[in-house]
């Protein structure tokens, strides 16, 4: 036998093991798991930002967008829109390029300076945050300069 065969029967002979057990009851099955979903409500955010009162706990709180309460709803809108217009500038700055996260390239992301009263850019490897990232240090600086020079409002 070769050395491909001999592996062969080797886990040929380990499935007929495991049939054993599992049929012999020692393996136990394993539940799925159920995976957290928002829980919605009755408040939405509807796709101009609005906050509307709605009439059901639909397939559509899985996208995130409705609300328990309409106070959650309102502060939500805001900031589903501080996050949508800033991917979208994103978009318009790096065109068709995207983060490539399996190598150690560096990615940027903006953050406004609470301290320092404005907007700037770090720079990462490997961290994926739950932000806009940019592909490279040019689109990052000019998207701050438009965000700082007040051309560009989120």
């Amino acid at each position: 036998m070769n050395e491909y065969e001999i592996m062969i029967k080797n886990l040929e002979n380990r499935v007929t093991e495991l049939e054993k057990q599992l049929f012999a009851g020692a393996v136990k099955t394993v539940e799925p798991v159920v995976k957290w979903q928002p829980k919605g409500g009755y408040w939405q955010v509807d796709c101009e930002g609005d906050v509307v009162a709605v009439d059901s706990f639909s397939h559509q709180k899985e996208f995130g967008t409705k609300r328990i309460t309409k106070e959650q709803a309102e502060r939500a809108a805001v900031e589903m829109r501080r996050f949508n217009r800033l991917l979208a500038l994103r978009d318009e700055l790096c065109g068709d390029e995207v983060v490539d996260w399996g190598t150690k390239t560096e990615k940027f992301i903006v953050y406004f300076s609470h301290y320092k009263n404005g907007w700037f850019f770090s720079k990462y490897e490997d961290r994926q945050d739950v932000a806009v990232h940019f592909v490279d240090v040019e689109s990052a600086h000019e998207a701050c300069r438009m965000l700082n020079s007040g051309e560009v409002e989120l």
